[in-house]
């Protein structure tokens, strides 16, 4: 069991309260620090409280009840092993500073629900950016903004950091630092805010991240670029190149030729071939609103050459998700933010779907029966069908607020969708996935109570 400091930061003062990892057990006193690696929960069964039917045949445990401050952003990100463990890394206040933040890292089994011994990974100043893979023997490889402070500007953490665990030890390597060639003085920029990350057979850990800021020249902070490094999870201390997937262009006297926003909510994945390919929201002019120079991007790495592709344009995205399909090809779900119209009619925050088939990427609505799509998830099913977890935000007028947690399959002709939970604000962070039998799991946040629940079926 955990003991959480909140912090509140309209007069920063502080205490201490139990937290219990429930899992469908049951566990009576407190532990010591940010948490007490000497308790082991044991499986004692279920109650009424942690598990409950939901709608469908949909049931639910407790899995983490976070205390957070209103400045904390837990980050919540699970990683499922494909045997039976889970891993979970997430964001708490830290005991250790008045006003940082820690990362940590627990775990359960399936199907008997019972949990590892959960931990701190580091201290760091921020709570913007957590990524989470499963490295070298499928130890779990944590990726954060943290490290060195920048050398100029606002004192604030700048690199792309990860951190390997291995028997509840964690081993810290810088990752990137943004790297600034052009700038002969300061050349340590401000690399993270949004890091993704994927591990390759060979243990690998790829990563891309947003650059914003070069050195002490801030006309980089609106136009973020974005980065890509590949570090070997057996020597992760071993130099790694940092290289450009796109971003700004730059004159030989250093000024700007052409300058965008790229890399927002990016999420990188393996192909087939383990290379890596990245999806974005990009605006490649964000000076002139051009509707065709904005949308979803995807950029794949092959022969050691990026290449670039819009996938969907003219839309604003705010979430993505996404995975290899059945056969091998890359499939994108993106929650569109902004009104756009095509020749079905307009359209506005609604979930989407797009999977590359011969070159082409075919794309669907998986739903717009009421605004929705946030914090998106997508899997495939034993049959090869897509599926997607997700947020449903309000109905389309505005009157009723929704706040609940959606999942929807596609049965070969059409997207089947249905309300999972509707406790409380529910659907945050949710992460899906299925087991060898079939069935589907849901890890998914509930603002109101301050809890991870799974929910399966």
């Amino acid at each position: 069991m955990f003991r959480i400091k909140i912090q509140k930061a309209e007069n920063r003062w502080s205490f201490f309260i139990c937290m219990l990892i429930c899992l469908g057990l049951s566990l009576t006193g407190c532990g010591g620090g940010g948490s007490d690696s000497s308790t082991e929960a044991q499986n004692s069964g279920s109650t009424s409280q942690n598990k409950e039917a939901t709608s469908d045949g949909w049931e639910k445990r407790e899995i983490l009840k976070l205390e957070a401050s209103g400045m904390l952003i837990p980050n919540i990100q699970t990683a499922y092993d494909g045997e039976s463990t889970v891993h979970m890394a997430y964001f708490t206040d830290s005991q250790n500073t008045n006003s940082g933040f820690t990362a940590n890292h627990t775990s359960f089994t399936l199907p008997d629900m019972i949990a590892g011994t959960p931990g701190e990974i580091v201290d760091i100043d921020n709570c913007r950016t957590l990524g989470l893979t499963l490295g070298p023997g499928k130890a779990p490889v944590v990726v954060y903004q943290g490290g060195q402070i920048r050398e100029c500007g606002a004192e604030q953490q700048s690199d792309v950091m990860m951190s390997i665990g291995s028997a509840n030890i964690w081993t810290e390597a810088t990752a990137g630092i943004g790297y600034v060639e052009r700038n002969p003085v300061f050349q340590d920029g401000l690399a993270g805010r949004r890091v993704t990350a994927a591990s390759d057979s060979n243990g690998d850990v790829h990563m891309a991240y947003q650059f914003f800021y070069e050195g002490c020249d801030a006309m980089n902070f609106n136009y973020p670029d974005l980065l890509y490094v590949r570090k070997q999870g057996s020597n992760p201390e071993a130099d790694a190149a940092e290289e450009t997937v796109e971003g700004n262009i730059y004159n030989a006297n250093g000024t700007a030729s052409a300058q965008n926003n790229v890399g927002e909510h990016a999420q990188l994945i393996l192909d087939q071939d383990e290379d890596p390919a990245i999806f974005y929201y990009a605006d490649l002019s964000p000076n002139n609103s051009d509707p065709d120079r904005k949308g979803l991007r995807v950029a794949r790495k092959k022969g050691g050459t990026w290449t670039h592709e819009w996938i969907e344009i003219g839309i604003q995205v705010g979430y993505i998700s996404a995975a290899l399909d059945r056969n091998g090809n890359p499939a994108v779900t993106y929650y569109v933010e902004s009104k756009y119209t095509d020749s079905m009619g307009s359209h506005e925050k609604l979930l989407k779907y797009a999977v590359l088939n011969n070159s082409t990427w075919k794309k669907m609505i998986v739903d717009e029966s009421v605004q929705c799509g946030n914090f998106c998830s997508l899997s495939f099913t034993a049959d090869g069908n897509p599926a997607v977890a997700y947020y449903a935000i309000q109905n389309h007028s505005g009157s009723t607020s929704l706040a609940d947690l959606k999942f929807a399959e596609y049965n070969g002709s059409a997207w089947d969708s249905e309300t999972v939970s509707t406790e409380g604000d529910i659907g945050h962070d949710n992460s899906l996935w299925f087991d060898k039998t079939g069935t589907a799991y849901i890890c998914s946040y509930s603002e109101t109570l301050d809890t991870i629940f799974l929910f399966y079926r």
